[in-house]
C-alpha cells in the first residue's frame, strides 16, 4: 500500500492547528507533524497524539459503574446501552425535580463542540450548564467590554514598542504568541514581565517584576497614581475618549506608590521604570494571562489593569491593544443554526435567577455558578436539588474551589455521565464514561476566520470511539429531541457546510475551499473607534462605570486586602501551567511525563532558607483547607515568601480513586470565603500557607 500524507486539524484546544498525519505502507497513521505550510508551531500534546489514541489504559467502551462511587470499578456496555440508561435516567430526573436538576459541565476549551453543546442545553432548558469561564478569561473579556465596549486583542506589528507579560507566560501555554513576542523582541521591542516566577519570559525581559501573588491590582492602582502625578498620561486621547478620568484622579490617591511597593515587593525603581515605559514608550500591548482570573478580584484587577491603558492611549492604535476581527456573517449564521440560541432559557431574564449561587451583582452576561454553591445544592437540596450532571472534557473534582467538598458531593448525585479519553478522577465519580475519540478517528471540518474550509478526514475508522459532536448528538436522541438531531454524522457536516453552499463531497476530494474574503483583502480594523467611537453606551471609554455602580459594584475598582500571611500561615502560595501539559491532563502519556516526571513546587532562597527545604525534598504546602505536595526546586529571583506550585497534577499510574490526589494543588484553595462579587470568581493565587519538608515514612 502506498504512503500517504493527509491534512488534518488538532481539536486538543482552541488554536485548532494544521498538522499532517503521515501512513505507512500498511496505510497505518505512522507519524503526525506540523504543517509548515500554515507555521504551525505545536504544542506537546499534539506531539503524542499517537500515544494517546493508542494507549492500553484509554477508556475505548461505554463503562458503567459496578461499584461505590470513587471505588474505580467497571463493566463494559455497548453504545445503544449507554445511551438508553442515560436517555431514561436524565428523563426521570428531570420529571421528578425539573430540569434545574441537570447540571451540564463542559471543560476543554475545544471551540468546535461549543455550538453543539449548546444546542442540547438549550433544548433541555436547565438554568445549570456551565463551562470554565469563572475561571478562564471571563473576568478579563468582561472588564475588557466594561471597559472598552469591545475586547481587544493585543497585535504586535512592527511599530510595537513594549510587550507586558502580565500573569501570562506564552513560552508554556501559547507558543504561537511566544514566537511572536521573541520575533519582537528581536526588532527592539521592550518586554516586561509581572509574575512571582522568573519564567523564562522573565529571565529574557528588560523588566522583571517579581509581584507577590494576589496583589496585582494594587501594582496597577499605584502605576495609575504614578502616572497621573507626572503627567505621564496621554492628555489627549483621555480628554477626547474617556469618561470617569476626574474620578479616578481622585480615586488613586489612596494608592501611595511607596506602600504599593512594599506591598507587592516591588522596588520603587521597577515600579517607575515600568510605569514611565507603558505611558512614554508607547504603543505597546499587555498579555493578560489566566492568572487574572483565579482571585477574587480578577474582574475589577482586570478593570485596573484597562484602565492603565486608556490613560496611556494604548488602545485602538497599530502596535497596542486593537479590536479582533468580526466574525463573517456565513459564521454568524451557521453558529445560529446550530447553537439554537432562541431556545436559550436565559432569554427570559427571570431564568438567570435560578442559577445555582446567582448573584445580582454578576455581570449580566454571567449565565454559571461554583463548585462551592453547586456542592451545597447537590448536598442539601439548597436552593433547590440537583440530582444529575453530565461532564464532557472537564475534571472539576480536580480544579474547583474546594474539590474535596465538591468530590464528595458527586457521590450524593443520582446519575452522573462523564465523556473523556481515560478514567480522570472526576470520571472515577460517574454511572456511565463515554469514551471520546481523538480528532484522528472521526471524520470533522474546520472552517478558520476567513471561511476557509479544511477537511480533517476519519483515519481510524474502527476505533470504536466517538467524537464529542456524536455523542451529544446520539445523547439529545436519547432525550427525546430526535427532530432536532441528526441521524448520521454525514448529515450534520451536510448542514453546517450549507450556509457556505458547499458539499461535503467535493470538501472531501479538495481537502481545502475558500469561501471567503482572504486576509490581504479584509480592511484595518485599527483605528474605527478613535475615528467612529467606542462601542459603549455614549461611545466612550468607561473609567469609571456607572453600570457597575447602578449594580451595586464598585465602578473603580478597589483594592481589599483579604489575603494576608499570618504566623501559622507565614507563605504565600500561588500556582504556575506547565509546558508539557494541558490543565490535567496528559499525566498517563510517557510522551509528556518523561519530560516532567512529577510535580515540582518552586519555591525562592529565603524560603529554602527559613525552612531548610532544599531542592530534590518533598515540600508540604497547606492551608486550612488542605494540603498537598511537590518536589521541591530552589530557584532566584522568585516574589518574596512564595511557593509556586504545579497546576493540574494527579498520578494516574497510583492515584486510583479521586478522593487524596495529594500533589493537586486545588488541594489547599478556599471556597466561598474568597469569591468574586461580579462573578463566582474563586481564589487559586495568593492563598496563605505554612510549608515544611516531608519526612521520610510519613
Amino acid at each position: 500500500m502506498e504512503k500517504k500524507s493527509y491534512p488534518v486539524i488538532c481539536r486538543f484546544c482552541g488554536n485548532q492547528c494544521h498538522l499532517i498525519a503521515k501512513t505507512d505502507e500498511a496505510g497505518q497513521v505512522a507519524r503526525v507533524c506540523p504543517d509548515r505550510d500554515y507555521g504551525t508551531i505545536w504544542c506537546h500534546t499534539g506531539k503524542n497524539v499517537l500515544e494517546l489514541t493508542g494507549h492500553k489504559d484509554r477508556v475505548k467502551t461505554p463503562l458503567k459503574r459496578t461499584g461505590e462511587k470513587g471505588e474505580n470499578r467497571w463493566t463494559a456496555i455497548s453504545w445503544e446501552q449507554a445511551f438508553k440508561e442515560i436517555g431514561e435516567n436524565f428523563k426521570r430526573i428531570m420529571d421528578t425535580y425539573g430540569r434545574d436538576a441537570l447540571l451540564g459541565i463542559r471543560g476543554y476549551n475545544k471551540s468546535y463542540f461549543n455550538a453543539f453543546y449548546e444546542r442540547l442545553f438549550n433544548l433541555i432548558g436547565t438554568a445549570n450548564s456551565m463551562g470554565a469561564a469563572n475561571m478562564c478569561h471571563m473576568a478579563s473579556m468582561g472588564a475588557y467590554r466594561e471597559t472598552f465596549g469591545f475586547a481587544p486583542a493585543p497585535k504586535i506589528t512592527d511599530k510595537t514598542r513594549f510587550i507586558v507579560l502580565w500573569g501570562s507566560n506564552p513560552y508554556h501555554t501559547d507558543k504561537r504568541a511566544a514566537f511572536r513576542i521573541s520575533n519582537a523582541q528581536k526588532r527592539g521591542a521592550k518586554l516586561i514581565v509581572i509574575d512571582p516566577c522568573r519564567n523564562r519570559h522573565a529571565r529574557e525581559a528588560d523588566l522583571f517584576l517579581p509581584v507577590q501573588a494576589g496583589t496585582d491590582m494594587l501594582l496597577a492602582l499605584g502605576m495609575i497614581r504614578m502616572i497621573i502625578a507626572r503627567e505621564w498620561y496621554d492628555k489627549e486621547f483621555v480628554e477626547k475618549y474617556t469618561e470617569g478620568f476626574n474620578e479616578l484622579k481622585e480615586h488613586v490617591k489612596q494608592y501611595d506608590p511607596g506602600a504599593v511597593s512594599k506591598r507587592t515587593g516591588i522596588s520603587m525603581e521597577s515600579l517607575e521604570a515600568a510605569a514611565k515605559m507603558i505611558a512614554l514608550e508607547k504603543p505597546g500591548v499587555i498579555f493578560l494571562g489566566n492568572a487574572m482570573d483565579h482571585n477574587f478580584d480578577g474582574f475589577q484587577k482586570c478593570r485596573a489593569i484597562d484602565i492603565l491603558l486608556a490613560i496611556t492611549g494604548n488602545i485602538d492604535l497599530d502596535g497596542a491593544m486593537t479590536g479582533r476581527e468580526p466574525m463573517s456573517d456565513k459564521a454568524k449564521e451557521q453558529r445560529g443554526r446550530i447553537a439554537l440560541p432562541e431556545k436559550s432559557p436565559f432569554r427570559d431574564p427571570t431564568r438567570r435567577e435560578k442559577i445555582v449561587g446567582y448573584s445580582e451583582h454578576f455581570l449580566d452576561n454571567f449565565n454559571e455558578s461554583s463548585g462551592v454553591d453547586l456542592a451545597k445544592a447537590i448536598q442539601e437540596g439548597d436552593p433547590y436539588p440537583v440530582k444529575a450532571a453530565y461532564v464532557l472534557g472537564g475534571n472539576p473534582a480536580m480544579i474547583w474551589e474546594n474539590r474535596n467538598r465538591l468530590t464528595e458531593a458527586f457521590k450524593d448525585l443520582e446519575f452522573m455521565v462523564v465523556t473523556d479519553f481515560f478514567l480522570t478522577p472526576t470520571a472515577m465519580m460517574a454511572d456511565i464514561v463515554l469514551p471520546a475519540a481523538t480528532y484522528l478517528e472521526y471524520e470533522s471540518v474546520y472552517i478558520d476566520g476567513d471561511d476557509n474550509i479544511y477537511y480533517s478526514p476519519n483515519l481510524f475508522p474502527d476505533s470504536g470511539q466517538k467524537s464529542d459532536l456524536e455523542i451529544l448528538n446520539e445523547m439529545g436522541k436519547s432525550l427525546g429531541y430526535t427532530s432536532y438531531f441528526w441521524n448520521t454524522m454525514e448529515d450534520y457536516w451536510r448542514e453546517f457546510l450549507d450556509v457556505y453552499h458547499v458539499d461535503l463531497d467535493v470538501l472531501r476530494k479538495e481537502s481545502k475551499i475558500s469561501a471567503g474574503t482572504s486576509k490581504e483583502g479584509s480592511p484595518d480594523m485599527t483605528g474605527r473607534f478613535r475615528e467612529n467611537g467606542f462601542p459603549t453606551d455614549n461611545g466612550k471609554i468607561h473609567i469609571f462605570s456607572r453600570k457597575m455602580k447602578e449594580q451595586g459594584n464598585d465602578p473603580l475598582p478597589v483594592y481589599h486586602e483579604l489575603l494576608q500571611a499570618t504566623e501559622e500561615y507565614p507563605y504565600i502560595s500561588t500556582n504556575y501551567k506547565s509546558e508539557f501539559f494541558y490543565h490535567t491532563a496528559g499525566r498517563m502519556i510517557q510522551g509528556q511525563r518523561k519530560h516532567e516526571k512529577e510535580a515540582v513546587a518552586f519555591i525562592g532562597e529565603d524560603v529554602a532558607r527559613e525552612t531548610g527545604i532544599r531542592t530534590g525534598d518533598i515540600l508540604v504546602a497547606a492551608s486550612p483547607y488542605g494540603e498537598v505536595e511537590q518536589r521541591a526546586e530552589v530557584v532566584e529571583n522568585m516574589a518574596r515568601r512564595t511557593v509556586a506550585l504545579a497546576h493540574g497534577w494527579w498520578y494516574p499510574e497510583e492515584e486510583k480513586t479521586p478522593f487524596d490526589l495529594r500533589a493537586c494543588s486545588n488541594n489547599i484553595v478556599p471556597d466561598d470565603q474568597l469569591r468574586g462579587r461580579e462573578l463566582p470568581s474563586f481564589t487559586t493565587r495568593g492563598v496563605p500557607c505554612k510549608i515544611y519538608k516531608k519526612q521520610k515514612g510519613n
